[in-house]
């Protein structure tokens, strides 16, 4: 391709010029040979090709690149298409043009790209298929109809597995939109552990239309999942609700018998969650100068590109592959969310473990909870492409000193907790990021266990001044540094600010003034002694 790129570069530089196509022939033509193409789908796709940089490419990028109008551009409707169908590229609803790794790593070796096979597969190979190709819908690149005829291919050709036989005979009674809630059932109960779906968390598989006669057809009890007691209305502590359903437990025990069955849930309350890093709001973060560095470099070392690389040269010199993070410094300061961003920016599920409910009054069930934590989390590791990350928030209470001769009960749990994330920190092969608000009594045992530690200072003048104007952005520059300088908040006092103001509008009717902004801030601090002395709240 490159040789393509050279002798077709046009006047304007870093353009192709297809009335140059004659002096690239052989490298054409070889290439046409070589990939099974035409002419014009060779040289689309190197265009393609030439300006991909891991983002999405208009239509108009292409015309513009190729030196052609974008109504001769529509001309190569029959090739895009093609390159699609053979799944060099994906297309979104849009018509902006994506290229997938596997058809990336390919190229980059002039070889074609060849489907992955849909033969010889176990459940758990059809598993991590309908995977990544609910993934490619809810980014828009396959429509419905695509996205389950791929998945109905699975199992109509692998006959032999649990999946396919507890599913086939119902599947040939679906239309697409029912198929597509049977896949997006299977996929959210095994790489989601959600066994309580509600029909928001379809937005992404369905078109508007789809999803408004999907639930319509639900509330009337018509869908023949309904009918055939394939599914049924889900809730907690028998509390079932017509909001949410999912698949009979019966059913699920066919279904991924082949990959451990039906995996019934303890009565007690989960102490982890996952969140998808898809799902993750944007967020603009400010920092001072030296936690901006470090964040910057954390993002780098956990991106795609990188994170691989690093690994892989760890275990060439037999060192631990894990990497354990502390984000340590005073509340409000962009602990959590930076580590929200971060899972976000590098494309990292995020797996999230609530503290509090790692904790019981019953002897043994805190360690066994802790055990369970982990041992989800290197299940997810094992099932996704990017390894997730592992956030303990607020560890405060499990990362503490260590009792020497502990006697009571409580203490001993406390040491045992410890001690059982201290051994997977050795042995972590992962990302684990915890948070914590007092480093005082942060056990050295972990403190040498962390690979990168962030202090989170409070703003700066500067970055303060920039949340006030993220936070509140009809603030102009003078009452940005005014704020900033009066009151020496951090970024979460600065969004409790905020949100009062969005209260009161929306009460009132009106924008409050800037004497009211400031009335805020002085409600956000309270007063510790007579003298007069205020602590953020």
């Amino acid at each position: 391709m490159l040789g393509i790129v050279k002798k077709m570069k046009g006047d304007n530089k870093g353009c192709l010029s297809l009335r140059k196509m004659k002096d690239a022939s052989e490298d054409i033509d070889a290439l046409k040979e070589r990939l099974g193409m035409t002419q014009k789908e060779v040289i689309l796709l190197t265009a393609i090709m030439q300006m991909y940089s891991q983002r999405h490419i208009s239509g108009r990028e292409i015309a513009n690149y190729l030196g052609i109008e974008f109504l001769e551009y529509l001309s190569f409707s029959d090739e895009i298409e093609n390159l699609r169908e053979k799944e060099y590229i994906l297309v979104e609803s849009d018509g902006d043009i994506y290229v997938p790794k596997w058809s990336l790593n390919q190229i980059k070796q002039d070889r074609p790209v060849f489907p992955e096979p849909t033969t010889g597969l176990d459940t758990a190979a059809i598993l991590s298929r309908i995977k990544k190709i609910l993934k490619i819908r809810k980014e828009s690149m396959y429509t419905t109809r695509e996205t389950v005829e791929k998945c109905s291919v699975l199992l109509e050709r692998n006959t032999e597995t649990s999946i396919s036989k507890a599913c086939l005979k119902i599947l040939n009674e679906l239309d697409s939109v029912e198929k597509m809630a049977l896949f997006g059932l299977i996929y959210r109960y095994y790489y989601e552990d959600d066994d309580q779906v509600g029909w928001h968390d379809f937005d992404e598989y369905y078109t508007d239309d789809e999803l408004d006669g999907i639930k319509n057809r639900y509330i009337l009890m018509r869908m023949v999942l309904q009918r055939k007691e394939f599914i049924e209305y889900a809730g907690d502590d028998a509390m079932l609700t017509k909001e949410y359903f999912h698949i009979k437990d019966d059913i699920k025990e066919k279904i991924f018998s082949d990959v451990g069955g039906f995996r019934k849930k303890k009565p007690t309350v989960s102490a982890s969650r996952m969140v998808e890093a898809t799902t993750i709001a944007v967020k603009d973060l400010f920092y001072n100068p030296a936690e901006a560095r470090q964040v910057a470099q954390l993002g780098d070392l956990l991106s795609e590109g990188r994170f691989a690389g690093i690994r892989s040269a760890m275990k060439e010199k037999h060192l631990r592959t894990g990497f354990t993070c502390l984000f340590y410094g005073s509340p409000g300061t962009g602990k959590t969310e930076t580590a929200y961003q971060l899972a976000r920016i590098t494309g990292r599920d995020i797996f999230i473990v609530d503290v509090s409910q790692i904790k019981s009054c019953w002897v043994g069930e805190s360690e066994q909870n802790l055990k369970e934590v982990f041992n989800k989390y290197r299940e997810c590791v094992n099932r996704n492409d990017a390894t997730p990350i592992l956030l303990f928030n607020e560890a405060d209470a499990i990362l503490g000193i260590r009792q020497e001769g502990a006697q009571r009960a409580v203490d001993k749990m406390e040491n045992s907790l410890q001690n059982i994330i201290l051994q997977e920190m050795e042995d972590l092969d992962g990302i684990l990021i915890a948070t914590t608000n007092l480093t005082a009594n942060l056990d050295k045992a972990f403190e040498r266990r962390f690979l990168y530690k962030i202090r989170f200072e409070k703003p700066s003048l500067e970055a303060s001044s920039h949340i006030w104007q993220s936070m509140i952005p009809e603030l102009s520059d003078t009452e940005a540094i005014q704020l900033a300088t009066d009151y020496p908040f951090s970024g979460g006092q600065i969004e409790n600010i905020s949100r009062k103001k969005t209260i009161f509008s929306l009460i009132s009717g009106n924008e409050p003034a800037f004497s009211d902004i400031r009335a805020y801030c002085e409600e956000e601090m309270i007063t510790r002694t007579s003298t007069g002395r205020r602590i953020g709240f």
